[in-house]
């Protein structure tokens, strides 16, 4: 597995570091550690320094790679004690452009980012540098929040997404020593647009009822599916079926379960990225307070033998 662990100097950055620590490395594991250089424009936040006490471009230049220097230094001795192998990288450039060419030039399997970063203008939750590697990054990103791994949280509903998500978690190494529940959302809407009148709401009780016990009936099946195919890889599962939205579900249990990090399957890069990354990805990323791992489906995820409806996998996206 090739690790792309892109970090700033910040405290989100040093979490970064602690989060990519906790991890169960498989001994064949490679980690780059990169840091990006802003480019001048950005040294004050854009091009326009008046009113700010000038500094000599090549004196601040030199001390900024100095301070780069050392983070590198400092994080790749902290990733190196259990004798991973790692390298480290620095570049000047664009913060998010650089980090997702780098990770395409180097094969990386995973981009592990802090959830802010450093840029001119950051977003509410995110921040502008983790949210475009998000978008961009042809590989999972793994946004951290958290120090630990212990307790990682799945969402299950058996599209091609999801499998991919869940062959990631599962023959990725990292994760042998966390626990492992799995999730399934029943998302029942009731069809009021088909003309009920409060008078047949009484009539159509049951119906709903028999519904929703169907769609539970399925999601156990869904959840104990992945399960089976995630103690495979010797993973320690549980599993667990809800009611409600998806997003929410998730974001409810992963308070409620004290979840480390969730895991969210997208359908990869496109033309329109943001809205692609799919509504129930984009949520759980910016509303989850654990660690996000977003992951992207791989041609070497193979569908079992039955039906397209009685695989198992993580959210779709």
């Amino acid at each position: 597995m090739k690790v792309l662990l892109a970090i700033d100097g910040s405290t989100e950055s040093a979490l970064a570091v602690e989060t990519a620590a906790s991890f169960s490395w498989p001994a064949a594991a490679e980690i780059l550690i990169l840091t990006v250089l802003p480019l001048e424009a950005d040294w004050y936040g854009g091009p326009w320094t008046a009113g700010v006490a000038y500094i000599p471009s090549d004196d601040l230049r030199a001390r900024l790679r100095t301070e780069r220097s050392a983070l590198l230094e400092r994080a790749a001795l902290r990733l190196g004690q259990g004798g991973l192998s790692v390298t480290t990288r620095l570049i000047e450039g664009r913060a998010a452009s650089t980090i997702v060419d780098t990770a395409r030039e180097a094969g990386a399997d995973l981009v592990i980012v802090g959830a802010r970063g450093h840029g001119a203008i950051e977003e509410a939750v995110l921040g502008s540098v983790s949210a475009e590697v998000v978008d961009q990054a042809p590989c999972a990103v793994l946004v951290a929040r958290r120090p630990s791994t212990g307790r990682v949280l799945i969402g299950t509903d058996g599209s091609d997404v999801a499998m991919s998500a869940a062959e990631f978690v599962g023959t990725s190494g990292l994760f042998v020593n966390s626990q492992v529940r799995v999730l399934h959302a029943v998302d029942i809407n009731p069809s009021w647009w088909l003309g009920y009148t409060p008078g047949d709401a009484s009539l159509a009780t049951g119906a709903y009822a028999s519904v929703v016990a169907e769609g539970r009936s399925r999601g156990n099946e869904l959840t104990s599916t992945t399960a089976d195919r995630l103690r495979s890889h010797d993973l320690h599962v549980s599993v667990v079926t809800v009611e409600g939205p998806a997003p929410a579900a998730i974001v409810k249990e992963t308070k409620a379960w004290g979840a480390d990090v969730v895991v969210v399957g997208t359908r990869g890069n496109g033309l329109m990225r943001r809205i692609l990354l799919g509504s129930t990805a984009r949520s759980v990323l910016h509303h989850a307070d654990a660690s996000v791992l977003i992951t992207k489906p791989t041609s070497s995820v193979v569908r079992p033998a039955d039906t397209a409806t009685d695989t198992a996998g993580l959210v779709r996206a």
